[in-house]
């Protein structure tokens, strides 16, 4: 076994892997891994599975890096190697600067301590003194909310409450380096936004942030780069939109009963079986005139026609929208809108119609035909950007957001 770690801190801090690779060895009984202890290599009772394979990250100051994949690709690992809590088999970790963790539930928490000795032995864990502790444990103790439980084992605390505490104390120490790993998929809504808004503020100050998280949304929102693993490989990186977009076209090849076909583009991805293809997309108004802009709350014509190369079951075509980030904004099909279809071989074409009640930027559009209520079942044909439009500013009253919903409102005096 070799490795090598390698801690410097400087004024620039960053993490970066070179040829990282981590195997563990797993024993069928508990018994196996006493009786290879006492063999003295004379022979081994365990297989091994190799969590990562090769894997080479840089992450420079300031950078958001999200982690994404399917359970069992290694990004929990490689959090832990990168954090210190676990050593590599081979390969070489570089850290530049104080890292704050927070890796998974109860992670450095002792579950018979009460929440303040946690906080000061996490604390101490990640390099401050117990002065320094003092310090920062009043605006820990803010920010966690749990003045009311802080001196009670927690052992006795909910999954919500240890997420709590263990955010408020690592990002409370000022780090350098900040390692998040699907933590905040367990808090309360309320504390969750609170959190994202710690993690700007971060962003803003130049900490590096390395997020995991299966919450494709907040990986789009957040990173500005994101890295895609699978079975302990890297096997892309790139802006987030379109690693995410890679990331659910392979979940949906392995969801599929089908052997799905990966075309690339320059602006687009596109996937699917083929055995019914779209051939065309257009935009246009309610006269069917083209056009690439609509005023908001005015009427947008979707036009999707399919070709049906033999029979297909259930078809339904659909469209999603999203905004430059990448985030789903609305997205609907034939199946879900309880149109029926035969789908029998031959070209179709599918119109949908809708008013455009969003908020004024711009907006891409991927489209699909597939079985049933989505495409992670059997999909023929998703594209990926198929179409572009700009909501304009429109006549009515001005808002901020992405939807227009319409209220009413009502004003009169009251007693006091």
């Amino acid at each position: 076994m070799s490795e090598e770690t390698v801690i410097l801190e400087d004024s620039a801090p960053s993490l970066r892997t070179v040829d990282l690779n981590k195997t563990f060895r797993v024993y069928a009984r508990p018994l196996d891994r006493v009786r290879d202890a006492l063999s003295f290599g004379r022979g081994h009772r365990y297989t091994e599975f190799q969590a990562l394979r090769g894997i080479n990250l840089d992450v420079p100051k300031g950078e958001t890096v999200g982690l994404i994949g399917q359970n069992g690709s290694g990004k929990s690992t490689l959090l832990k190697v990168l954090a210190r809590l676990m050593i590599p088999t081979s390969g070489i970790v570089e850290v530049r600067g104080r890292t704050a963790s927070i890796i998974e539930l109860g992670t450095g928490f002792h579950p018979e301590f009460t929440g303040r000795a946690n906080v000061y032995l996490s604390a101490g864990l990640m390099g401050l003194t117990h002065a320094e502790v003092d310090e920062v444990f009043p605006r820990i103790l803010e920010f966690s909310e749990l003045q009311d439980f802080i001196d009670r084992p927690v052992k006795t605390y909910s999954s919500g409450m240890w997420v709590r505490l263990a955010f408020s104390t690592a990002i409370s120490i000022n780090p350098q380096i900040l390692l998040v790993d699907e933590a905040l998929s367990v808090g309360d809504l309320l504390f969750q936004q609170k959190c994202i808004a710690a993690l700007r503020k971060f962003q803003e100050a130049g900490v590096t942030i390395v997020f995991v998280s299966h919450e494709l949304t907040a990986i789009k929102t957040l990173c500005s780069r994101t890295v895609l693993l699978d079975k302990g490989e890297k096997i892309s990186e790139g802006p987030p939109e379109a690693i995410v977009s890679e990331y659910v076209s392979l979940i949906a090849r392995r969801a599929s009963r089908q052997n799905l076909i990966i075309r690339e583009g320059e602006e687009r991805r596109r996937y699917g079986s083929y055995e019914a293809e779209i051939v065309e997309v257009a935009l246009t108004d309610e006269s069917g005139g083209p056009v690439s802009g609509v005023p908001c709350g005015e009427l947008l014509v979707v036009v999707v026609r399919v070709r049906i190369n033999k029979p297909v079951e259930s078809p339904s075509v659909g469209i999603l929208i999203r905004d430059r980030l990448g985030n789903d904004i609305y997205g609907t099909n034939t199946c879900l809108a309880g149109i029926p279809w035969s789908g029998h071989p031959g070209t179709w074409e599918v119109r949908i119609r809708m008013r455009v009640d969003l908020g004024p930027r711009p907006y891409y559009l991927a489209v699909a035909v597939h079985s049933g209520r989505d495409h992670l079942g059997v999909c023929y044909d998703w594209i990926d950007n198929a179409a572009t439009f700009q909501v304009l500013p429109g006549q009515e009253s001005p808002f901020s957001g992405y939807a227009r919903l319409k209220p009413d409102f009502f004003i009169r005096e009251v007693d006091a």
